[in-house]
Formats: structure tokens, sequence, C-alpha cells
């Protein structure tokens, strides 16, 4: 069984529940796995809850299983927690959302919701609770006020992420791109945004392009469709390479094929902006992907996007081939004079740039060939 592909069968939002039905226990622990790597075990919980086989529970019967040290007993009570868990995580994250919003709004500070919030405000997802979500993501409309937007949060009563919290169940590190605020007893954080497109993006699309390119839907607060599609996608797509090293993110082609059917001429409203090449083979993978698992037709994706999900979907159910491979497409990224430099702490050039190249690329070498042999 190829786990990845097993997964989005049963993700499907037509026909799902057959592949669910029909799973052994022997593959069950594979699948969750799968999911959890893939960022969308909430959304196989939803379809697993959908389909039958896992349970609503009482809240009072979750809290007792969830205080357990016991591990589940089986992968439809498994299922059934994490539905539980991450359905009290998103209504608690939303009404944090609304919070924040009406309070930097008093401020004077003007913001939209980005990714999942942008998407949970539009009620975008079928379910909410099938969405994984870790932070709230919001966007100031001035970038000069991302400063005095994280201070009026703070003085709310939040805090700034600690480093010892980066690895535990709340905070993800991996996801955040600004400062983490964090409120003690509430789920998730929250990071405040002064650009369109990430950090790691704006060498495709500029700041000040950026800014300009911000647009509210008329008479409300929320992002414009097509921008909000656009971060995600830039997100998903566009981190450190992630497009050449064909990750697979499945969470985010979801956010788009729901965007996709709340907007149908949303294909075509990106297809019209003005957009530089990379953003632009970003966003035509991943409507390649949506075309794939959503079985639609957008009408705006090439050849090499499709040839290119296909290729991402191999990798993803090969974890060695894919990790020697991650790692091969990251050399030249990281052998950058600017990034050594910095790593250096001084301005590197000659046979100091040179050497300090050929001590990286070892020390990448071996991380490689560890990270191989345990993806196998």
């Amino acid at each position: 069984m190829r786990d990845t592909r097993y997964l989005i069968s049963m993700l499907a939002p037509d026909g799902g529940a057959v592949s669910i039905r029909s799973c052994s226990t022997e593959d069950w622990s594979r699948v969750i796995e799968a999911a959890a790597r893939h960022k969308v075990l909430p959304l196989l919980a939803a379809c697993a809850v959908d389909a039958g086989f896992a349970s609503i529970l009482p809240v009072s019967f979750a809290t007792m299983l969830s205080k357990s040290p016991a591990t589940a007993s089986s992968p439809e009570v498994t299922l059934s927690l994490v539905y539980h868990r991450n359905a009290a995580r998103i209504a608690d994250l939303d009404a944090q959302r609304i919070e924040i919003q009406q309070l930097l709004q008093k401020k004077g500070f003007q913001t939209v919701a980005l990714k999942g919030a942008g998407l949970l405000e539009r009620n975008i997802w079928p379910n909410p609770a099938a969405r994984r979500m870790t932070d709230i993501d919001l966007l100031v409309i001035d970038p000069a006020h991302a400063v005095p937007a994280n201070d009026a949060i703070i003085d709310f009563g939040y805090r700034m992420v600690r480093p010892d919290e980066v690895d535990s169940g709340s905070i993800d590190h991996d996801d955040h791109q600004e400062p983490a605020l964090l409120r003690d007893g509430r789920h998730g954080s929250v990071e405040i945004h002064s650009h369109l497109l990430p950090r790691f993006a704006r060498h495709a699309l500029t700041r000040e392009v950026a800014v300009r390119g911000i647009t509210t839907e008329p008479g409300t607060s929320r992002l414009s469709t097509s921008d909000l599609a656009l971060h995600v996608i830039a997100h998903a797509r566009l981190a450190d390479r992630a497009l050449i090293r064909a990750d697979l993110s499945l969470n985010s082609v979801f956010d788009v094929g729901y965007l996709f059917a709340y907007e149908p001429l949303l294909p075509s409203m990106l297809a019209q902006r003005e957009l530089p090449r990379d953003v632009r083979r970003a966003v035509n993978v991943h409507w390649a992907a949506v075309e794939s698992i959503f079985d639609v037709s957008t009408g705006v994706t090439t050849i090499f996007a499709r040839w290119w999900w296909q290729w991402t979907l191999w990798l993803a159910d090969h974890p060695r081939l894919h990790s020697l491979y991650r790692d091969l497409v990251m050399v030249p990224l990281f052998l950058n004079r600017d990034r050594l430099s910095v790593r250096e702490g001084r301005e590197l050039h000659g046979w100091d740039l040179a050497r300090a190249r050929v001590c990286h690329f070892m020390r990448r070498a071996r991380t490689a060939v560890e990270d191989a042999g345990e993806a196998a």
C-alpha cells in the first residue's frame, strides 16, 4: 500500500468513506502516521467521523481519555480524540481572533485574517474542526502598525513565546515566521504580519508590491479571496525552495480546493494577475494538486504542473529518496555567501568563503545520510 495515495483516497471529498471503512487494522497506524506527517490528521479524523468509523465523543468522556496516560486502544478512539481536541482548539482560536481583531480595531490598527484564520472567518471548510490550525495570523494593512499592534496584544494579556515552548503540543515552531504571542490557558498563538507574502517569499514579490496589492472585500475587513489564496500558496510552496523540494503541502491543497468551491472564478482571477515566474509556478502546481484530489478542472493548469504534482506524490511515498532529494536541492541555498557570512559572524570572501562552503557542504552531506537512514 502506498500510504500517501491511500490517505488521499480517504480524504477525497467524494468516495473517501469507502476507503476508510475498508482499511485494515494493520494499515491504520501507517495511515495515521502519514496524515500527521502531511498535517491533515484532523481532516482524516473528521472524515472518519463522517464515515461512521470514529465518533463524536461526549465532553466528559473525551476529557477523561485525554488526561489518561494510556495510549489510545484503537484507531477509532485515536481519531475520535483527535476530532474532539481539534474541534475545541478551533473554537478557541476563532474566539481569540474575533477578540483580538476587535481590540486592534479600537486601537486604530486595521487587520485582516490570513491563512487558517481567514478561511475560518469565511466558513470555507465544510467542517471547521477538520482543519489543522496552530495559530492566528493577522495582517496589518499599514506595515507601520505591526510593532504597536504586537504591543497592544501584549498589554491585553499575551506574552512572547519562550524558546522552550516551540516544541510543545500547542506551539509549532516550523509554522512561525513572525514573533509569536501566547496567552496562558488558551490554544495556539498569535502572529502579526506586516506583508502579504511571507518573509521567505519576498524575493519573489517585493514588500512594496505586496503592500500595494492588498485588497479587502467591499464593505468588510476581510482580505480578498484571491489574496487569501495567494498567501496560502506562498506559505506552502515558496518556503526555502519548498516547491523544488517537492513538499506535499496537503493541508494547503485542501485550503485552496475549498476556496475554489467557494469562489469558482478564483483560478481565472489569479491567472489574470501579474506575478513573478516562481510565484506563478507555485500557483500552477497548487491548481494541479487541487484538480487531482478534488476531481475538478480549473482550466488553468499546465502539463508541467501536473507532472510535478505526480512527482511530488511519488516522492511522498519514498521517504528515503525524498530526504536525499530535499538535501540535494537545498545545497545551493545553504552555500549562499550571505547565509554563510551570517553563520560565521563575519563577511566571507575568497579562500575563507571557499573553506566555509566545503565545511558546510560536508556537514550537510553527513546530515543527509543520517536523515535518509532514519527515513528508511
